[in-house]
């Protein structure tokens, strides 16, 4: 188990590790000059942390891997051993945390963002539907495991990559919107 997940189950006890994960991610990358973390708070809610000093330490190490200049960030999703249903769960709770953490705070209209996120965005919302039932390895037919493993490992590398894109174009967004004001 990862470090960066102990450190999740730590700071919140009623919110998934990967759906916390995915809400720091998200409202890191929304454009705003800092992370606050009160406003992480408020988006949480209080009584869903454990305590502050563990949310902190979550929060900073989260973030320490998405700025990290050797790109060595990862969204929080289950590993490879564990079952396809169990990593499909993560993967659209890990989504929706960050659709949510990205809106908070996001002071332009969806529209006003520049296409590739608006892209990315919808991507995004598509995996958060996605349903672990369908994922059931037992009633898999021989060669789809090897194809789903093959899709997930896609999902997980997009998931990756488009974080890192979008935290780069929202900081260029950011930065022509305050030369033009």
């Amino acid at each position: 188990m990862s470090e960066l997940r102990i450190q999740a189950e730590m700071a919140a006890f009623s919110i998934e590790p990967e759906e916390l994960h995915g809400m720091v991610c998200g409202m890191a990358v929304n454009g705003s000059p800092e992370f606050v973390l009160s406003d992480f708070v408020d988006l949480v809610g209080i009584d869903a942390l454990s305590d502050q000093e563990s949310l902190g330490a979550f929060v900073n190490s989260a973030l320490d891997e998405l700025h990290d200049q050797n790109m060595i960030f990862q969204p929080l999703i289950a590993d490879d051993e564990d079952p396809i249903a169990k990593r499909v769960e993560t993967i659209a709770n890990w989504a929706g945390g960050f659709l949510v953490g990205f809106a908070a705070g996001l002071n332009v209209e969806h529209s006003e963002l520049p296409v590739d996120v608006q892209e990315i965005i919808k991507d995004f919302v598509s995996l958060t539907s996605l349903d672990p039932e369908d994922y059931q390895e037992a009633d898999f037919e021989p060669g789809e495991l090897e194809e789903h493993e093959a899709s997930l490992t896609e999902v997980h590398e997009y998931l990756r990559v488009s974080t890192m894109l979008i935290l780069a174009l929202m900081d260029d967004h950011a930065a022509v919107e305050s030369a033009i004001d």
